[in-house]
C-alpha cells in the first residue's frame, strides 16, 4: 500500500484487458472499468477497508471487461497490517458472477449484454441470423423539444411496436443509446426489409405519447452473420457501423451488408473481427507512423501527426480508412485510442527534449472525449512516459461533435488547463461552429475543404475567411495535403503558420522520421 503498487491474477489481467499483471496506482486504474453508477459506493467501501472498517465481506458492484461488458462481480478484501499496526497490504478476491441479463428498464427489452450472449449461442451451434439495427437519425432534437420524459416513452413506444411487429420473425433488443435491434434466424431479408418501412412510417407518420405527434425519422442496418469465426462482437459493431451510414450517408434508407452475397462486406466484417482481436489481445499488428509538419516562415521543422497502421497476413497492410469507421462503433477503440497516445508520446519524447518548440498531434477517438475517466488514463499516461503537456496537441475530428456541448466543452476545458494545445481538423465549414464555443489552438486545413479551391472561388473565399479570423484570433493554422509546388505556392497566400504533405514527406516510421527530419 505505501507503495501504491499492486499485482493481479493472469486470469484477471486477461479477462478485463489490464495493462500488465504488476499496475501502478491501481485503485484508479480499476475505478475506471467500474460502473459510473457503482464508483462512489465503490470508493467509500475501499476507504472504510484501508483504515480497517469491517465491512460486508460480500460487497457487489459492476465491472467492465475488455469486451466493453459489464460485469456482476462480488469483492471479499481484507487489510493486513505491520507489526506497529499500521496498513501494509491490501489482499482482495473478485468473483465474477456474470453478465448482467436484466432486461432495459425503459423498453422492457432485453439489453444489449443479453443481445450479445444470445448471439454467442447462436455462433456456438452454428445457426445463422440477421441482425437488424435501428435508431433515430436525431432522437437529441425529441428530448430538446420534448422533453427527456416524452423521449423515453418515444422509445418505448418504437420498442414495443419493433418487438410486436417483429415477433413473428424475431426477437427485439435495447442497444447502446437509443439504438434497438432484432435478431432472426430467417436470414430472408424481405420479412425485415418490410418490417423496417413499417417502423419508418410508424415514426415518420409521428409515435402518439401523452397527447403529442412525435415525429422523427428513422435510419436502420441489417447485417446476415454466416461465417461462425467472426466474433459476435464484431457483428454488433458492423451492425452499428451499417446503422451509422444510414444515418449519415443515405438519410435513413436501409443499409444491408449481405456477407454471403456481397464479398467485399465479408472481407470487411472479417477485417473488423482480426483488427478487433488485434486490440484485445496487446495491440498485435498495429505500428505508428508520423509525418512531418513545417513552419511557413521559416521551413523548419516543427511538429509531427501520428497516423495507426496496422499490418497482419493474410489482409496484409490496411490502410485505416479501412477499419477505423467500423472500430470507432465498437467500445474497444477507447483501449486502442490510449494506446495510440501512450505509443506515440513515448516514440516522441526524445524529439521534444531537444526541440523545445516541437509538438505532438494526435487525433481523440469520441469515446475517449466521452468517456469522462479518460482524465484520469491521459494524466497517467503523461506521467509515465513523461512527456510535457505543453508539446502535445490533441485534435478534434468530426465525430466530436456528437457530444453533447456541455460535456464537450467540460472535456476541453480540463485538458487545455493541464497544459495541452487543442487542434481541430476543419473538414468542412460547419466545423468552424466549435471554434465559437471551444478554446482552439490550432485549426487543420484539411483536403476535403480546400481542394479544388484554384478553380471554385466559393472555397477559395471560405479558406480566406477561416485563416484571417484565425490569424486575427491567434490561432495556428496547418494547410495539410500540400503535395506539389503549385499547391504549396496556393496555400502561402493565406496568413498560414504550419504546413503539411507528402511535398514535405510522407508518413514513416520513428526510427527513419529521425534519421530524415532531425
Amino acid at each position: 500500500m505505501a507503495k501504491n503498487i499492486s499485482r493481479w491474477s493472469l486470469n484477471a489481467v486477461d479477462y478485463f484487458g489490464l495493462t500488465s499483471e504488476y499496475i501502478y496506482n491501481a485503485s484508479a486504474v480499476w475505478e475506471s472499468k467500474i460502473h459510473p453508477d457503482d464508483r462512489e459506493k465503490y470508493n467509500e467501501y475501499l476507504k472504510q477497508v484501508f483504515v480497517g472498517v469491517k465491512l460486508d465481506p460480500n460487497f457487489e458492484y459492476r465491472a467492465r471487461n475488455k469486451n466493453g461488458e459489464y460485469v456482476a462481480c462480488s469483492c471479499r478484501g481484507v487489510v493486513i497490517k505491520d507489526y506497529v499496526g499500521k496498513p501494509s497490504f491490501y489482499a482482495c478476491s473478485i468473483t465474477n458472477k456474470g453478465i448482467i441479463n436484466n432486461n432495459d428498464p425503459i423498453t422492457l427489452l432485453p439489453n444489449q449484454y443479453e443481445m450479445l450472449n444470445d448471439m454467442r449461442s447462436l455462433k456456438n451451434n452454428k445457426k445463422t441470423y440477421a441482425v437488424l439495427m435501428i435508431n433515430f437519425i436525431d432522437f437529441g432534437d425529441v428530448n430538446r423539444r420534448y422533453g427527456y420524459m416524452t423521449g423515453n416513452s418515444v422509445l418505448r413506444a418504437l420498442a414495443t411496436k419493433l418487438a410486436t411487429d417483429g415477433a413473428p420473425i424475431g426477437k427485439a433488443y435495447r442497444g447502446e443509446g437509443t439504438i434497438l435491434a432484432l435478431i432472426s434466424e430467417n436470414i430472408d431479408l424481405e420479412p425485415l426489409k418490410r418490417l423496417f418501412m413499417r417502423l419508418k412510417t410508424y415514426s415518420r407518420e409521428g409515435i402518439m405519447v401523452e397527447g403529442k405527434r412525435v415525429v422523427n425519422e428513422l435510419g436502420g442496418g441489417i447485417i446476415i452473420a454466416t461465417d461462425f469465426d467472426i466474433d459476435e462482437h464484431s457483428i454488433y459493431t458492423s451492425a452499428k457501423y451499417a446503422l451509422n451510414y444510414s444515418k449519415t450517408q443515405k438519410h435513413g434508407n436501409l443499409m444491408v451488408f449481405q456477407n454471403d452475397t456481397a464479398e467485399s462486406n465479408k472481407s470487411n466484417m472479417a477485417l473488423v473481427n482480426e483488427v478487433r482481436n488485434s486490440v484485445i489481445n496487446g495491440y498485435h499488428g498495429f505500428y505508428l507512423e508520423y509525418q512531418p509538419i513545417f513552419s511557413v516562415t521559416d521551413n523548419q521543422l516543427v511538429g509531427m501527426e501520428v497516423f495507426v497502421r496496422w499490418e497482419k497476413e493474410p489482409f496484409g497492410s490496411v490502410s485505416p480508412s479501412e477499419f477505423i469507421p467500423w472500430l470507432e462503433q465498437d467500445p474497444v477503440f477507447y483501449a486502442l485510442g490510449n494506446w495510440i497516445l501512450e505509443t506515440a508520446l513515448g516514440e516522441a519524447l526524445e524529439i521534444k527534449r531537444s526541440q523545445k518548440d516541437f509538438y505532438l498531434s494526435v487525433n481523440l477517438a469520441f469515446m475517449q472525449l466521452e468517456r469522462s475517466e479518460f482524465r484520469t488514463v491521459l494524466l497517467e499516461i503523461l506521467r509515465r512516459t513523461g512527456y510535457p503537456a505543453t508539446g502535445l496537441c490533441l485534435e478534434l475530428t468530426n465525430s466530436s461533435s456528437q457530444l453533447g456541448m456541455e460535456h464537450l466543452k467540460s472535456q476541453i476545458e480540463f485538458l487545455k488547463s493541464c497544459g495541452l494545445k487543442i487542434g481541430l481538423d476543419a473538414s468542412d465549414f460547419a466545423a468552424m461552429d466549435l471554434v465559437r464555443h471551444l478554446p482552439i489552438d490550432l485549426i487543420n486545413l484539411v483536403p476535403s475543404m480546400t481542394g479544388g479551391m484554384e478553380n471554385n472561388i466559393t472555397t477559395k473565399y471560405m479558406v480566406e475567411a477561416v485563416t484571417s479570423f484565425a490569424h486575427r484570433l491567434n490561432i495556428r493554422t496547418c494547410f495539410t495535403g500540400i503535395e506539389d509546388e503549385e499547391t504549396l505556392k496556393i496555400a502561402k497566400q493565406y496568413p498560414i503558420s504550419d504546413m503539411m504533405g507528402y511535398y514535405f514527406g510522407h508518413p514513416c516510421r520513428i526510427e527513419e522520421f529521425k534519421r530524415e527530419y532531425l
